[in-house]
């Protein structure tokens, strides 16, 4: 059975947190961002970006974004 769309994201996002792709304190692409690369609405990219903050993943910054947090 195929993965629902913001799990993908968010498989891709934690690999890039895990990896190093996306450094601690650094930016992780906007929800309208995810939306466009995945093709996916902006709901379902807000869903992954809140899973990784479920998480203590990624922080969110009102009017910033979402940014990498040190673990």
């Amino acid at each position: 059975m195929n993965q629902p769309l913001y799990q993908q994201i968010f498989n891709d996002l934690q690999k890039a947190i895990a990896d190093g792709s996306l450094p601690v304190d650094s930016q992780v692409p906007t929800e309208k961002e995810l939306s466009q690369k995945y093709q996916v609405s902006r709901i379902t990219s807000k869903r992954a970006l809140t899973e990784l903050e479920q998480l203590g993943l990624i922080y969110r910054v009102r009017g910033k974004g979402s940014f990498v947090k040190s673990s």
